[in-house]
């Protein structure tokens, strides 16, 4: 009897279980609602760009000078203020190339002193060739007054004055009294060449003279150049060259002479980011009148909207690999109108400097990856939901917002569809501009982000 009572109690027991259980509605985890709040923020839809961090200048540093490098007081990593000595050449071989030049010099200076020793002689020589042809002249007056003389006797018939043989005598001299004259011009002329010569040579050697000793001032530039010296304060990046290794000068080789090393003026920063051509315009809306490329009508065209001025501020986010906790500041400081085609592919994509204005911009080291946000649209302290959340009921756009469900009803969940005019979004968070069908919305308000199923689902 116990037995059958005890029985009967653990089926009964088993029956009313199975029907509350029944009763139930049962719903697995992956059905399970999700939902996230009304809240108060600000909203920025960045576009992203990538590209590396660049000194304000990189400066390359070569040696006027040649020869054997002695020391090199400086490594990758150093800061070197302006004046600092960077490299040391031994100084033999420049030496011995100054003293060639000064040796140049002086036979140029001396070849200069005999033209003009040759130009002054010259003028003594006219002046003489002139005189000797002054007397030929008055020679010539006297020989020619004889032999008007005789022949005039002559013709008188008073031959007994004077014999043929005089005759003739006297006028050989008066043909060669002509002939020396002529001579005498001649050589005036030849002398007047000749100090035309003298006048050229003597510019001729000027010249020369000029040349060696500029040659001279350059031999010395290079022997002052065998010590090297920081042209501005910089950091170091690179150094090519050790101890012992020969030089060779810049302005004596077709290829520009050796690079010795590399410094980077760091007292600003940028990132030279790739853009995509599809995010072009929107950044340029953004850009700084002055960052603009100089297009024509461009600039013009960008001040006349006074609404888009507004937000020509160009600041950008910058963040790093190395310091993934934290971003930057940064500017467009200019952009560049030329696009390159991406290796590889059809991309096209354009160059964006980016100045780095972060007051900790000193923490960023030169060479690393950077991701540059433009932010293109922005909204601050608007009311927002989570992005999710945004669904569309009877071709309205709204959010779902859970409420309790109405008695009676066996709901597990409650939820009321308020629809809204939305703006922005940034994938996150949607902006929401006004609430429409005189409903409200506030923040703090619980909304679906994840429906719950319906009934007809849980009867499915």
């Amino acid at each position: 009897m116990n037995k059958w009572l005890i029985a009967v109690i653990v089926v009964g027991g088993l029956a009313f279980g199975w029907y509350v259980l029944r009763q139930q509605r049962y719903t697995p985890p992956w059905e399970m609602p999700k939902t996230g709040q009304v809240t108060r923020g600000d909203i920025r839809v960045p576009i992203t760009a990538a590209g590396l961090i660049h000194a304000n200048q990189v400066i390359d540093i070569k040696s006027k000078a040649s020869g054997e490098i002695i020391e090199i007081p400086v490594v990758e990593g150093s800061y070197v203020k302006k004046g600092d000595v960077l490299v040391v050449l031994k100084k033999d071989d420049e030496q011995r190339s100054l003293d060639q030049r000064r040796a140049e010099l002086q036979r140029a200076e001396a070849l200069l002193t005999s033209a003009r020793v040759a130009y002054e002689r010259s003028d003594a020589t006219i002046a003489q060739a002139k005189a000797q042809c002054d007397e030929l002249v008055a020679q010539g007056a006297s020989v020619r007054f004889e032999l008007e003389k005789v022949e005039r006797h002559a013709r008188e018939g008073r031959r007994e004055l004077y014999s043929e043989q005089q005759v003739n005598d006297a006028r050989a001299q008066v043909q060669m009294n002509a002939a020396r004259q002529a001579a005498a011009q001649a050589n005036i002329t030849a002398v007047t060449l000749a100090k035309l010569d003298a006048e050229a040579n003597i510019k001729s050697q000027e010249a020369t003279v000029a040349a060696a000793r500029k040659a001279v001032e350059d031999a010395e530039e290079r022997l002052s150049e065998t010590t090297i010296y920081a042209p501005k304060d910089a950091i170091v990046t690179s150094v090519f060259m050790r101890v012992g290794m020969l030089v060779q000068s810049a302005i004596q080789t077709f290829t520009g002479g050796t690079v010795l090393m590399t410094l980077a003026d760091v007292s600003t920063k940028k990132v030279i980011a790739r853009l995509d051509e599809a995010d072009y315009g929107r950044v340029l809306a953004i850009t700084p009148l002055d960052a603009l490329p100089q297009m024509p009508q461009l600039r013009e065209t960008a001040a006349a909207e006074s609404q888009a001025a507004e937000q020509r501020s160009g600041k950008v986010r910058i963040t790093v690999d190395a310091f993934p906790e934290r971003s930057f500041e940064g500017r467009i400081e200019r952009v560049e109108p030329q696009g390159k085609l991406q290796a590889g592919s059809s991309i096209i994509q354009f160059d964006i400097h980016v100045e780095i204005t972060d007051a900790d911009r000193h923490l960023l080291p030169l060479g690393a990856q950077a991701q540059v946000e433009f932010t293109v649209e922005s909204a601050v302290g608007v009311l927002r939901v989570p992005a999710e959340a945004v669904k569309t009921f009877e071709e309205q756009r709204g959010v779902w917002v859970k409420v309790d469900p109405e008695k009676g009803s066996g709901d597990k969940w409650g939820r009321r569809f308020i629809p809204c005019r939305l703006g922005i979004s940034d994938g996150e968070f949607t902006q929401v501009i006004e609430v429409l069908g005189g409903k409200e919305l506030s923040e703090g308000q619980e909304v679906y982000t994840k429906l719950p199923p319906s009934d007809a689902d849980r009867r499915g």
